[in-house]
């Protein structure tokens, strides 16, 4: 029987469940596209943003530096912007707050990234319950005596196992994206606290320009 015979041959919760299990697979591949896109490093840290800050800060300006991370939002902004508040109160507490920062990063990406799990477990499981619903709808036509001759019995069960095989087809590849798109914001993440920690190495000998303009006035 074909495919068509498939869906539409296993019963109105057997359909249901097809359709449950196309809604997930369309599911999956949005979460992923997005998560694509979400994780790009231009999307993560700005090219224009690297630049400014690091041109304000070779200027000991972090006035100039904070206003060029609230002009260009972005996770790496938050990271720097998180430091830049901290600027007076030590280094120390500057690396924890960077730290933190980049901890909250992490966590709103993997929120995002956990959709494309959610989708890869669903998957299976509703194949499995697809295939319970079938077997179960087999065995009771085996008790009634209507399943017919052994050929009629082998397809019904063959048809019923489609359901876990459609599950797996989404599962598979979905958590496969998953884990790749995991590891690869998490080294992003690192990459953004790297640099701002390179950034900020140099305020030790600096003197912020904000600061100067105080003794001044």
């Amino acid at each position: 029987c074909g495919f068509y015979d498939i869906v539409f041959g296993s019963g109105i919760v057997g359909m249901l469940l097809w359709f449950a299990l196309f809604g997930d697979g369309i599911l999956a591949i949005y979460f992923c596209i997005d998560s694509s896109i979400l994780i790009k490093p231009e999307k993560l840290m700005p090219g224009r943003l690297l630049d400014q800050v690091q041109k304000a800060m070779g200027e000991g300006d972090i006035v100039a530096a904070m206003e060029a991370c609230q002009n260009t939002p972005s996770a790496m902004s938050n990271i720097l912007l998180a430091a830049f508040q901290h600027i007076e109160e030590g280094f120390d507490v500057i690396q924890e707050a960077v730290t933190a920062a980049s901890d909250l990063e992490q966590e709103k990406l993997s929120q995002r990234l956990q959709w494309i799990s959610v989708c890869s477990n669903l998957g299976p499981s509703l194949g499995l319950l697809g295939t319970v619903q079938g077997m179960i709808l087999t065995f009771q036509a085996l008790a009634t005596g209507a399943a017919g001759d052994a050929s009629a019995l082998a397809s019904s069960i063959g048809q019923a196992l489609w359901t876990t095989a459609g599950g797996l087809i989404v599962s598979i590849p979905s958590i496969t994206a998953f884990y790749s798109l995991r590891n690869n914001a998490n080294r992003r993440i690192l990459k953004m606290t790297a640099v701002t920690m390179e950034f900020l190495n140099g305020l030790r000998n600096v003197e912020v320009a904000a600061e100067g303009e105080q003794a001044n006035a």
